[in-house]
């Protein structure tokens, strides 16, 4: 009899045993589950943290394009708005100094003639083919991933004709890049 009982005690104490070992198991299954569940929610919290910042940075380069007709740099001398001088910016472009001065990756004015132009088809200024060209590059860091926005202004240069100097203005648009955060 006393054997049946030791039996019994021993069947018991494996049944507690897989009890107990279920409910570790359960446990830590239950503990993956929240890890899974804190991830995701993290995942989406930094999407959402990116996106923010994107629009952020989107914002202020959109705000700062509508100011950069009337800084010192690009102004024109006659008092109209949202002029830019053409002879000071060809002086400005491809300058590295002045790469530090905006958190743009790139600036360029962009003439009306090459509006429906892709970027690679335009001709790009300089001092030997100014004013015969149709994109201004100021500067460019050649970032891999970015987002434009621009702004309309009237791109004036001085012109001599008959021993006379007139300011000839076109259409043209003030692109300015940011960095793309979103795809980094």
């Amino acid at each position: 009899m006393q054997i049946v009982c030791k039996l019994l005690d021993m069947i018991k104490n494996k049944k507690s045993q897989i009890r107990i070992q279920e409910m570790a198991f359960m446990l830590v299954g239950v503990m993956m589950f929240f890890v899974l569940v804190g991830l995701f929610g993290f995942a989406i919290l930094f999407n959402i943290l990116r996106t923010s910042a994107q629009q952020a940075a989107e914002n202020q380069a959109l705000a700062e394009v509508k100011n950069l007709a009337g800084s010192p740099e690009f102004y024109c001398a006659t008092s109209k708005v949202n002029c830019v001088d053409a002879d000071k910016v060809m002086a400005l472009s491809n300058n590295p100094n002045y790469m530090k001065f905006y958190s743009f990756s790139r600036l360029e004015i962009i003439k009306s003639s090459a509006f429906k132009k892709n970027q690679n088809d335009m001709i790009k200024c300089t001092m030997a083919n100014y004013p015969d060209c149709e994109e201004i590059v100021i500067y460019d860091k050649n970032e891999k991933y970015e987002k434009a926005v621009s702004s309309y202004v009237a791109l004036c240069r001085i012109e001599r004709e008959n021993e006379a100097n007139y300011q000839k203005c076109e259409l043209a648009k003030l692109v300015v890049a940011t960095e793309d955060i979103k795809t980094k």
